[in-house]
C-alpha cells in the first residue's frame, strides 16, 4: 500500500510583517540634552550656590579669550599722547572728524588731532618720549607726529603751534634717533633732550618767537638755520626772510619756601610767609606769582618786587605753587623759574603726632619701595615727593626717585593728618 508522503514546506499564504521606527541622531541629542537639563535643574534646587559658581566659572573660561582680545583692543597704548592736566575750556578735534569735543583725561591724542584752549583754558599734554606741552589760553596746536619706530623704537614727536603760546620740555631720549620738533609759522625747531622752551606764535600781531630756558635747539626757516642755547631767543617777521637771535635775561633760582615745604601754622590767613630767591644780573625787578593751580590758571598773588624777597599774608589753608621771573631794564621778562610747591596747613592740636608707620622698605636697585600706613585722609611726603596712591584704609606704597649716591642714603617720610598733626620718620638705606 503506497503511502503519500508530504515534504514540509512553507505554508501557503502566510505573511510576516515587521514594524520599525527611524530615530535620528538629532532626536537622540535633543532628548539627551533635555535629560541633562532636567537633572541639572533638580541638582540646582538642591545646591543652588554651588552650581551658580560652577556655571559662572565655565562661562568665564569660555569667554576669556574674547574678553582679553576686546580689552587689548580697547585699552589705550602706553605710548599714546594724553592729557595730564586740564583747566577751563579745552577742546579736541580728532583727525578726519568735523566735530570739536570737550577734552578729558581719557582722550588719547594721535597724528592729525587739533587741541584748542579758550580764554580760560590751560592744558598739559605728555607725549611718548616724555615731552610735555603746556598750552596757554587762546592757543591752537596740531599733533603732526606722535609715536615710535616699530623697528628701532626711536620716538618721534612733532607739534605745530598754529596760534598762541606753549611751554614745552623734552625728556631724556632713551633710544638714538629719537626726535622732538615744534613748528610755528614757516619755521621749525628740533629740540635736544632735557630742553625747555617757550613758543609764541601770533599771526595777527606778526609775533613769531622761540625762547630757550634750558638745553638747546636747532631752528630752521627757509635757508637759514640757527642753533640756540640757554637763555637765547629766535624771532622773525612773516614779511622778512631769515631769523634773528637775541639774548634774554635768566630767571632766578627759588630758595624758600622750598619745593614741597610743609607749613603748619596756627592761623593761615594771619601768617606772613617769606619768599626768597637769588639775584640775577641785569634784573631791575622781579615778578612773583602764587597760585593754587600748578598751571597758574588763576593767581592769588601777582606782584612786582624790587628786591629778592617778599612777605605774603592772607592765604587760606591749602596747596600752592609759586614762580618768579626776572624783569630787565626794558621791561622784558625772563622765562618763569621752575615752580615750587608748598602746603599751608592750620595746626589744631600741638600735643599729638600724626599716625605713621613704615611696614617695609624694598630695594629695587637705586629705587626704594616704601610700604606703610597712615590715618585715612592724611598727606604723606617721601623725600619731597607727595604720595598720591593712599588707599581708603590709609595704606600706601611708593617708589622713590633713584637715590643719588652709593653707600648710605636717608629716606624721610612725613605724614600730616587732617587735624594738622605731623610725624616724620627717617630711614637709612645702603646702596651697594
Amino acid at each position: 500500500m503506497a503511502s503519500n508522503s508530504r515534504v514540509p514546506g512553507p505554508e501557503q499564504g502566510r505573511k510576516v510583517e515587521v514594524e520599525w521606527t527611524t530615530i535620528s541622531y538629532r532626536t537622540i541629542a535633543f532628548y539627551a540634552i533635555l535629560g541633562l537639563v532636567a537633572v541639572g535643574f533638580i541638582l540646582y534646587l538642591i545646591a543652588p550656590n554651588y552650581f551658580a559658581r560652577k556655571i559662572q566659572g565655565v562661562l568665564q573660561d569660555l569667554t576669556a579669550g574674547v574678553v582679553e582680545n576686546v580689552t587689548a583692543d580697547a585699552a589705550p597704548s602706553k605710548r599714546d599722547a594724553h592729557f595730564v592736566n586740564l583747566d577751563g575750556t579745552v577742546q579736541v578735534k580728532k583727525a578726519q572728524s568735523p566735530q570739536w569735543i570737550r577734552a578729558d583725561y581719557s582722550t588719547n591724542l594721535a597724528t592729525g588731532d587739533f587741541i584748542q584752549t579758550g580764554s580760560d583754558g590751560v592744558a598739559r599734554i605728555i607725549f611718548a618720549d616724555g615731552t610735555n606741552y603746556v598750552i596757554k589760553p587762546d592757543s591752537l596746536i596740531v599733533v603732526e607726529e606722535s609715536g615710535e619706530d616699530p623697528v628701532t623704537r626711536a620716538t618721534r614727536v612733532a607739534v605745530q603751534v598754529t596760534s598762541g603760546t606753549v611751554d614745552l620740555s623734552t625728556g631724556k631720549f632713551e633710544v638714538p634717533g629719537s626726535a622732538s620738533r615744534v613748528s610755528f609759522a614757516d619755521a621749525m625747531a628740533s629740540l635736544g633732550e632735557e630742553s625747555r622752551a617757550v613758543v609764541e606764535n601770533d599771526p595777527k600781531r606778526n609775533i613769531h618767537q622761540l625762547t630757550m630756558d634750558q638745553g638747546d635747539a636747532r631752528v630752521t626757516r627757509g635757508s637759514t638755520t640757527l642753533r640756540l642755547g640757554q637763555y637765547e631767543r629766535v624771532v622773525f617777521s612773516a614779511t622778512q626772510p631769515g631769523l634773528v637771535r637775541e639774548e634774554v635775561i635768566a630767571p632766578p633760582t627759588l630758595i624758600s619756601p622750598a619745593n614741597m615745604a610743609l607749613n603748619v601754622v596756627q592761623s593761615p590767613r594771619n601768617t606772613r610767609l617769606e619768599f626768597k630767591w637769588t639775584a640775577v644780573d641785569a634784573a631791575r625787578e622781579y615778578h612773583l606769582e602764587i597760585s593754587p593751580s600748578g598751571m597758574f590758571s588763576n593767581l592769588v598773588v601777582d606782584r612786582k618786587v624790587s628786591g629778592t624777597s617778599a612777605e605774603v599774608s592772607g592765604l587760606d589753608e591749602g596747596v600752592y605753587y609759586w614762580i618768579v621771573t626776572s624783569v630787565d631794564r626794558n621791561g622784558n621778562e625772563s622765562q618763569p623759574s621752575p615752580a615750587n610747591r608748598f602746603d599751608l596747613v592750620q595746626q589744631i592740636s600741638q600735643n599729638h603726632q600724626a599716625f605713621l608707620e613704615i611696614a617695609n622698605l624694598i630695594q629695587h636697585g637705586r629705587v626704594i619701595e616704601v610700604v606703610g600706613r597712615t590715618e585715612p585722609g592724611s598727606t604723606v611726603i617721601i623725600n619731597n615727593q607727595q604720595v598720591f596712591n593712599i588707599a581708603a584704609d590709609g595704606t600706601f606704597r611708593h617708589f622713590t626717585s633713584p637715590l643719588p649716591n652709593k653707600g648710605s642714603n636717608q629716606i624721610t617720610i612725613t605724614a600730616q593728618d587732617r587735624r594738622g598733626n605731623t610725624k616724620t620718620i627717617r630711614k637709612t638705606v645702603v646702596i651697594e
